[in-house]
């Protein structure tokens, strides 16, 4: 592996262990693009992603209507670094599912010493509900440089789980 795309996966990798929010586009009915900032949660082995929101959210009605979600995390720091995910089967997590969803989200809760929630947060009367979905496509951003060293070309490279898992 070049040693850029080294560094751009270091980034990546970086990004998954600081970043708390990420950017989650869906697509409204009327086929217009639509995002939204979400509390970013992910299994161990970068198979799933999970989240909390309201099922009366946009977001929400579109991902009951397509299952799809596209997710970045970018450092605003980094002119061109990020890690772009694509996923599919995107749902409302009831059951069995909810339980590894919730312990999912009480690793992040707990690293951050923040009090555990129990189940009843995401059932019930309560607002809010858990959702899931599985990542299909994991990329970077890679880059060409003329002679002079400026970017020329820049485009997704498409890398493997195994490549962010520390």
């Amino acid at each position: 592996m070049e040693a850029d795309l080294k560094k751009t996966i270091k980034q990546a990798q970086e990004l998954l262990l600081t970043s708390r929010h990420a950017s989650m586009a869906t697509v409204n009915e009327d086929g217009s693009p639509h995002s939204t900032p979400f509390r970013l949660l992910y299994d161990p082995k970068l198979e799933f992603i999970y989240w909390g929101s309201h099922p009366d959210s946009l977001h929400s009605k579109n991902i009951m209507r397509t299952g799809k979600i596209f997710v970045v995390l970018y450092d605003k720091k980094e002119k061109i670094s990020g890690l772009y995910i694509k996923c599919e089967n995107a749902h409302m997590v009831e059951g069995e599912e909810l339980q590894k969803a919730l312990e999912v989200h009480n690793s992040f809760r707990i690293k951050e010493n923040s009090a555990p929630l129990t189940i009843d947060y995401y059932m019930g009367n309560n607002p809010q509900r858990m959702w899931s979905t599985e990542i299909k496509n994991l990329w970077v951003n890679g880059i060409e440089r003329d002679a002079n060293g400026k970017i020329a070309r820049d485009g997704r490279i498409e890398i493997s789980a195994k490549d962010l898992i520390l």
